[in-house]
């Protein structure tokens, strides 16, 4: 499947990779073309994932140094990319977040939030979650430690696909924190499922 045209303007805080020009953007879209492909086995999508995943931490490791990270992902998609970034920066702490999204509402549904006890002033929380649809469940986590008391301001959000409605929603409502994402895919289907997207990239990575 071939990449679509994504000629649309971003919001600011968004920061796009396969847009990128530079010599890994030939390697980007392979990987995302992979992924794209529904028929691939899920041992294949999980190697090309992962291959991607590298690319990703390696391209944000000059944005986190000299920062204490805290490795946020989201339940349970999240995980997938936390073995590549827990490699990659080692001394990275672990906050867990669980919100699932209601499949017959699309609205969050919270189960778990865990903060490292202690944490540094300049701490920069890292959020994986390889899929934004309409951002409600990144919207609630955001709430959730905005209530805490951290500075939103110390948040970079890590995804693969991003839909462009969600992109627009976390602009308008949470303008301080930045989006780091590989693709920006500009439709919604009606049950609110990214349009090409890949599927549910969970069930695929975790074989489930």
């Amino acid at each position: 499947m071939l990449e679509q045209d994504n000629n649309f303007t971003l919001p600011p805080n968004v920061t796009c990779f396969s847009r990128s020009k530079n010599a890994e953007i030939s390697e980007r879209h392979f990987y995302l073309t992979r992924l794209r492909d529904r028929e691939l086995p899920y041992q294949e999508f999980r190697k090309t994932a992962n291959n991607l995943f590298e690319l990703i931490a390696d391209a944000m490791i000059p944005h986190l140094q000299n920062h204490e990270v805290i490795l946020t992902p989201i339940f349970r998609a999240g995980l997938s990319l936390l073995p590549v970034f827990m490699s990659k920066i080692e001394n990275s702490k672990l906050c867990s977040i669980g919100v699932k999204r209601n499949e017959a509402t699309a609205q969050p549904e919270p189960y778990l939030f865990k903060v490292p006890p202690e944490i540094s002033p300049d701490a920069k929380f890292v959020i994986l979650e390889p899929m934004i649809a309409t951002a409600g469940t990144m919207c609630y986590s955001l709430s959730m430690m905005k209530k805490q008391g951290y500075n939103l301001k110390d948040i970079e959000i890590i995804s693969i696909f991003c839909a462009l409605e969600a992109a627009e929603r976390l602009h308008n409502e949470f303008p301080e924190i930045h989006i780091h994402t590989e693709v920006v895919d500009p439709i919604l289907d009606d049950n609110k499922y990214i349009v090409p997207g890949c599927g549910d990239f969970g069930d695929r990575y975790f074989g489930t």
